[in-house]
């Protein structure tokens, strides 16, 4: 088993939190803040951990269908069954009208459209990655570094002609890995050159980099990766390169962070659960607090809470799965 890299856990850890955070009820500024980059970072550290170590097509596709799509169709059927008996009652989710057949179906198409993604929105990343590695592993295996290169960009291009002109929806988020196989391949050429960077302006690197993304991002509307909305897609790219690369230098400097290390180790389970956790709090402070939903939106305080309650339930969750890791398509550790 390849060792673990410290600052990769460090930065899947801090990814981690911004989409808990971005799924919160908290204040539209963060929201966007966060989206203009959180997704490009993970499909650029997926590049930068890839391997296929003289694998073959199939025994690729083998590995990546056990420690994606099975996670991926197993947390699914559990967030529908979730959804269909519990959550879709509760008076504010707004899906009580939705035919239960569409998000059924939403499981085998894995797309945001028309509710199919509603039990579990955050899902869409399993399938999406599935189609980025498969299309990178192809690619590699068959083109030279340099071609790889030119067909990235073309596929970027692809996506960028479907975003503007077609606006084709296509299962598993095809449309949408067209755009992120970039970002993956960057991960992947640039790995060797990711070093960690003990210099005490790195953090201050950091800041000035998510100042300039905050900028940036204010000329731009609220991107949404998963549904392939991008806005002004020149300022998307820079913003998630800086995005990420604040991401990183942070990460250098936090990759001995205990917390950081659990939750980066631990992402994937926080990934397939942590949307129906959040709508399970919204139920609690709705239904027993007597709190309206209303008061916690558009809060930066209601959308910390949300995201460290959401992260202290994650514990045992995380405790219990690791325990049966065929469910997340891994080896039981002797």
């Amino acid at each position: 088993m390849p060792k673990r890299i410290d600052w990769i856990d460090a930065a899947k850890g801090l990814g981690i939190i911004l989409v808990v955070l971005g799924h919160t009820p908290t204040t539209e500024w963060l929201k966007t803040f966060i989206f203009s980059f959180h997704m490009p970072l993970f499909f650029f550290l997926s590049g930068v951990v890839y391997r296929d170590e003289n694998m073959t097509f199939s025994s690729f596709l083998l590995k990546k269908m056990k420690t994606l799509l099975l996670p991926y169709f197993i947390f699914s059927v559990i967030a529908y069954l979730y959804w269909l008996f519990v959550e879709r009652h509760f008076k504010f989710s707004g899906s009580s009208d939705v035919d239960p057949i569409v998000p059924f179906k939403g499981i085998f198409y894995s797309i945001p459209d028309g509710y199919m993604l509603t039990h579990n929105p955050a899902l869409w990343f399993l399938t999406c990655l599935f189609i980025v590695d498969m299309l990178f592993f192809w690619l590699k295996k068959t083109l030279k570094d340099h071609d790889v290169v030119l067909v990235v960009t073309v596929s970027g291009l692809f996506g960028y002609i479907n975003y503007q002109y077609l606006g084709l929806k296509l299962p598993w988020n095809i449309e949408v890995a067209l755009t992120a196989l970039g970002f993956y391949a960057a991960g992947f050429f640039l790995r060797h050159m990711l070093k960690a960077d003990r210099h005490r302006k790195t953090l201050l690197m950091s800041l000035f980099l998510f100042i300039l993304v905050g900028f940036l991002q204010s000329q731009n509307v609220r991107v949404d990766m998963r549904a392939n909305e991008y806005g002004n897609m020149a300022i998307f790219y820079v913003t998630s390169c800086l995005g990420t690369a604040g991401v990183i230098l942070i990460s250098f400097k936090l990759q001995h962070a205990a917390l950081l290390q659990f939750l980066g180790r631990n992402s994937l389970i926080i990934l397939v659960l942590h949307y129906p956790v959040i709508r399970m709090l919204k139920a609690i402070i709705y239904y027993f607090m007597n709190v309206s939903l209303d008061e916690t939106y558009g809060s930066v305080l209601w959308g910390g809470v949300y995201t460290a309650v959401t992260l202290l339930i994650m514990v045992p969750c995380i405790l219990l799965l690791n325990r049966y890791p065929v469910l997340l398509g891994r080896k039981k550790r002797c």
